[in-house]
């Protein structure tokens, strides 16, 4: 390195030949009021050094949406992830990076403890705990494909703790659930999503499930108790057995997208049984085949649905909040009150139903709304 003096006696300039990662030998300087404050300045600048480049390449100036771009390219060309997976990292970047409040930061900005810290605390608070973990996830991604490639020294999100939701104001210390909600129809839109490309729920057999009871308006036990005998996939309809009274025993007509996949499930399958049976061994491949005579544990697939509401930013959701939410589309669409409680398998439903409206009617309207 050598330092001179230049025209101002107060101004010096700091230069030396640096190697750049293309092999190529250029020369860095930097100026400063001081000799030792342009050495320092010089230095900082050869730390951050990247090769100029006509390819993509990360720096450590680029905005974390475009490197997040040159992430998922890599995603899409690892061969060892399903596509469910990538999938599923395509939307996270949509919902947790483009658009976000960190989406203007560029990769030094965002590489900061309290920045990560503070983000994620962010989505906890709104979206939920397992929204944080699935931005956490994402963002660490990238952060450690710019460590790998010499742009970041370190990534900051290893150092950052535990991130919860604040609890909701319960004795227990449980989170609030919204008992009389229902999903709007961007929410139910994102959480279908979620169920087609969420990998653990797949993994355990629970994505079907959660299609199924916002296909149809079920409760959980009666979509574990459902049967292929009761599932007629050439006129599109379900029967499907109440577990309260003799009136939630009801035929259906259904969605054409929920057709749709169960036909897929159906493929291999002997269709008989159990249309959602335990998984039992999951994890001796796709091979597989679980007994369709084994009923699932019902809070174990009320478990896996809680991370798969998180994970849509729908902390609030419970199962019966699907159910609702059905009911709640069908008066949208116009139909009858009564029409939506002949859905749901209801005994009653309101004065005016029971008044002003017939009860018995077609259910393929109820399915064209759904």
């Amino acid at each position: 390195m050598t330092v001179e003096r230049g025209q101002k006696a107060e101004r010096y300039r700091a230069r030396t030949k640096f190697r750049d990662s293309d092999g190529i030998l250029r020369e860095v300087e930097r100026f400063a009021p001081t000799k030792g404050k342009a050495e320092t300045r010089l230095k900082a600048a050869l730390a951050e050094r990247v090769a100029p480049t006509r390819g993509a390449l990360l720096r450590p100036d680029m905005s974390i949406v475009d490197a997040s771009a040159i992430w998922l390219a890599q995603v899409e060309r690892n061969p060892d992830l399903a596509d469910s997976t990538r999938r599923q990292y395509a939307a996270a970047l949509e919902r947790y990076v483009k658009g976000s409040t960190v989406a203007g930061l560029s990769l030094r900005e965002l590489n900061r403890v309290p920045v990560l810290r503070g983000y994620l605390q962010s989505i906890a608070d709104t979206k939920g705990p397992g929204a944080s973990k699935t931005a956490r996830s994402v963002l660490s991604s990238i952060l450690t494909l710019a460590v790998r490639d010499g742009v970041l020294p370190h990534n900051a999100m290893r150092d950052v703790g535990a991130v919860g939701a604040h609890r909701g104001a319960t004795a227990t210390g449980r989170r609030t659930r919204d008992t009389s909600r229902a999903l709007t129809p961007e929410e139910r839109a994102r959480f279908l999503d979620i169920s087609r490309t969420h990998e653990r729920a797949q993994a355990l057999d629970v994505s079907d499930i959660a299609l199924f009871m916002a296909g149809t308006g079920c409760r959980i036990s009666e979509a574990l108790a459902q049967l292929w005998e009761d599932v007629d996939l050439d006129a599109e309809e379900v029967t499907i057995r109440g577990t309260k009274t003799a009136h939630s025993v009801r035929t259906l007509a259904l969605p054409g997208w929920l057709a749709d996949e169960l036909r897929r499930r159906a493929e291999g399958r002997a269709r008989s049984g159990l249309v959602f049976p335990s998984p039992g061994q999951p994890e001796r491949g796709a091979s597989y085949v679980p007994d369709p005579t084994i009923p699932r544990d019902r809070r174990n697939v009320a478990r896996v649905m809680r991370v798969m509401f998180d994970a849509a930013g729908l902390p609030w959701a419970t199962p019966h909040s699907l159910r609702r939410t059905v009911a709640t589309m069908i008066d949208a669409a116009g139909l009858p009150v009564a029409l939506a409680a002949d859905v749901l398998g209801h005994a009653d439903a309101s004065m005016t139903a029971r008044v002003y409206l017939g009860r018995g009617g077609s259910t393929r309207a109820a399915a064209k709304s759904l």
